[in-house]
């Protein structure tokens, strides 16, 4: 019986070819915080509750890729994805989802009063069935400075991250395992415990 092919998004080559992105070690990071939000131990439950692709090519135009997503039982809950111009990038946007419920508690307004108080990040309710109901999607630029900014006064933490991480996960796995890069993952998780 043949193995079957490497998925390229779980390739050591794609792995490789974000290796040389010049913001390779802020996204590396970025996905070691998210993790350390969503769970206790992240290594522990790696595959099992969570997964990693590597320039997916899912949704992939001329005009724009993925650099990764970080999904969370049966749905994605962190990306970056590169804008280009003539084959050039202009700007990576970071989509970050967190709970509804929970962002709404902490920061005592509606996810819409919060999209009109931060005109430069966007925050909108996510209509992803696996939220049911409590997902909200934050896009950032990560280039531009004072949208950073923005995002930072936002709380997106524990608080936030957890519960949503909490009601994905006992949504059951997903089906991303296929495209699960085990190279990135450990790049990852050794950044984790670099600063955990």
């Amino acid at each position: 019986m043949s193995k079957a092919p490497v998925r390229p998004a779980a390739s050591v080559e794609n792995f490789e070819r974000l290796q040389r992105d010049p913001l390779f070690e802020d996204l590396a990071e970025l996905i070691a915080e998210v993790l350390s939000y969503a769970f206790d131990a992240p290594a522990a439950v790696e595959i099992e509750q969570w997964t990693i692709s590597c320039l997916p090519s899912t949704n992939r135009s001329a005009e724009r890729h993925r650099l990764f997503t970080l999904n969370i039982g049966p749905m994605e809950i962190l990306s970056v994805e590169c804008h280009l111009v003539g084959g050039k990038p202009i700007e990576h946007v970071m989509s970050v989802y967190v709970s509804s419920s929970a962002l709404e508690s902490r920061t005592g307004c509606s996810i819409e009063e919060l999209d009109e108080k931060h005109d430069l990040v966007a925050i909108r309710r996510t209509e992803l069935a696996s939220a049911d109901g409590d997902g909200t999607v934050i896009d950032c630029s990560l280039e531009d400075s004072d949208a950073l900014e923005q995002f930072a006064l936002l709380p997106v933490d524990v608080t936030t991250v957890r519960p949503l991480a909490e009601h994905l996960v006992a949504k059951g796995k997903g089906p991303f395992r296929q495209y699960h890069n085990s190279g990135f993952a450990k790049y990852v998780l050794e950044r984790s415990l670099d600063h955990g």
